[in-house]
């Protein structure tokens, strides 16, 4: 399952690695965005975070806390061009790509950008201002920061110890591995193509398909990323949120109790909505 819902974020979504509304810029200095506190090692004696942030970052680890993939795109009809992937510890991604078709009156570009924060979901194509949709991770968060604290140091505990557990089956079971800009990748067929994942990280580094195909060619650990990497462009068409949020405190309980079926649901499925949409088509 976390092999195939690598791919899924991948193909669910698409990313700039300053401004929102701007092309990527190698040359640019990065600082490390503030309000991010570093990922807790699976099995130390941490303290149980108290706020919705700290929260986040126990839910969504990053290896180094931040990285940047580049990859090479190639489809159909001499398709070709770049994909740009920032992934930064407690659920913020951020893509972009820029594809040249060549046609008889001369090559096409397509650009665009994606973002996925624990509030929010953004993607626009061209020179659009995209569209944005509520995300979910930040609402589970709250509800977790929320929790009486014996409760929520029994759920923060399993999620420690889903982490450590996944740690353990990749040592025990690694799979068929293949190595890509540097980084070991797990390779598994999926949706009529192959897919290599890097499995610590929750992201591709090549996918091939009967379409078209990734491959990364570089791969930036431990990036120190700008303060407005994640940031969504403000006249971005904004879809009405829903007043109602979904009960989780039974989940929750659930989750404390040792429910890896419901760790599973509410903290990977439901808080990426793509995510959600991709699983329920697969059925």
């Amino acid at each position: 399952m976390g092999r195939w819902l690598a791919l899924s974020l991948l193909l669910g979504s698409g990313c700039d690695r300053s401004e929102a509304s701007s092309a990527p810029d190698p040359t640019e200095p990065w600082v490390l965005a503030p309000g991010l506190a570093s990922a807790t090692p699976v099995g130390s004696e941490a303290p149980i975070p108290t706020d919705a942030t700290s929260v986040l970052v126990e839910l969504a680890p990053i290896p180094g806390d931040a990285v940047v993939i580049v990859y090479d795109v190639i489809g159909p009809a001499g398709l070709s061009g770049s994909l740009e992937v920032l992934a930064a510890r407690g659920g913020y991604r951020r893509d972009n790509w820029v594809l040249t078709l060549p046609l008889p009156e001369g090559p096409r570009e397509i650009r665009g950008s994606a973002v996925q924060t624990p509030e929010f979901v953004w993607r626009a194509e061209g020179e659009t201002a995209g569209t944005v949709e509520p995300g979910r991770m930040l609402a589970v968060a709250e509800a977790i920061a929320a929790l009486d604290p014996v409760l929520r140091g029994a759920v923060i505990d399993q999620v420690r110890l889903w982490h450590g557990e996944l740690a353990v089956a990749r040592a025990q079971d690694p799979g068929e591995q293949e190595t890509i800009a540097g980084v070991s990748c797990v390779r598994v067929r999926a949706g009529g193509g192959e897919v290599c994942t890097w499995e610590e990280a929750g992201l591709p580094l090549r996918y091939d398909g009967a379409t078209f195909s990734i491959v990364a060619a570089h791969v930036e650990h431990s990036a120190q990323l700008g303060m407005h990497a994640f940031d969504i462009p403000s006249d971005a068409a904004r879809t009405p949120l829903v007043a109602e949020r979904h009960e989780v405190g039974p989940q929750l309980v659930a989750i404390a109790a040792g429910d890896r079926a419901a760790l599973l649901r509410l903290l990977v499925l439901d808080s990426f909505p793509g995510l959600s949409l991709a699983a329920d088509g697969a059925g």
